[in-house]
């Protein structure tokens, strides 16, 4: 029987941290600032002026009644986007991902999401995952995903999503993007492992 307990434990533990979306506002119904830091628990909006911009958008929700809505409207080298600051731990791997769409057609913007490792003592960045630049190809959402094992020294994920013109994607320079229902969630790690052992111990005392 305690060891049945064990393995039911790790297990729910597992799933637990399997669903544990580290994001704040994670559908975006909460507003996007632009107001500096503390850059922990909500999302923080960049641009480099002009028509680009972040903000919270009402257009095509996925669920809710809000969105994220970043654009660029005819700027050549111009950029938008929003982060978020989440608490990691090293050695960890987390994955960020969502869903993404776009009105525009032509979508002549670059598109770059990823996760920046930080070290909130000395507020320096300790590493980067490389940029993925793949676009939603149209007007229906799709689900896009990146990954990253946090690295000695880090104890922030500084997670961004963004656009630019600076790549020169089209003779527009335009593009808006809809982003909605995002998550930042840790791998099981070593519940899993415990998990299993649990359930290997379960099998040998039956």
């Amino acid at each position: 029987m305690k060891y049945a307990v064990i393995a039911a434990v790790a297990g729910a533990a597992l799933a637990t941290a399997a669903n544990a979306n580290l994001f704040v506002n994670a559908g975006f119904e909460d507003p996007i600032t632009a107001d500096g830091p503390p850059f922990v628990g909500s999302w923080e909006a960049f641009s480099g002026g002009g028509s680009a911009a972040a903000f919270n958008g009402t257009a095509s929700p996925l669920s809710g009644a809000q969105h994220a809505e970043i654009q660029i409207l005819g700027d050549d080298n111009n950029f938008a986007g929003m982060f978020q600051d989440v608490v990691v731990t090293a050695g960890t791997e987390y994955t960020f991902s969502g869903f993404h769409a776009t009105p525009s057609n032509p979508f002549d913007v670059g598109v770059e999401y990823r996760i920046e490792w930080r070290d909130s003592v000395n507020d320096v960045e300790v590493g980067r995952t490389a940029n993925t630049t793949i676009a939603p190809s149209g007007s229906t959402y799709e689900m896009f995903s990146a990954s990253g094992i946090a690295p000695a020294g880090a104890d922030l994920a500084r997670v961004v999503y963004a656009i630019q013109t600076f790549s020169g994607d089209g003779p527009s320079n335009s593009g808006v993007i809809y982003l909605d229902d995002v998550s930042f969630i840790p791998a099981p790690g070593s519940l899993a492992i415990l998990a299993g052992a649990g359930l290997g111990l379960t099998r040998r005392r039956r």
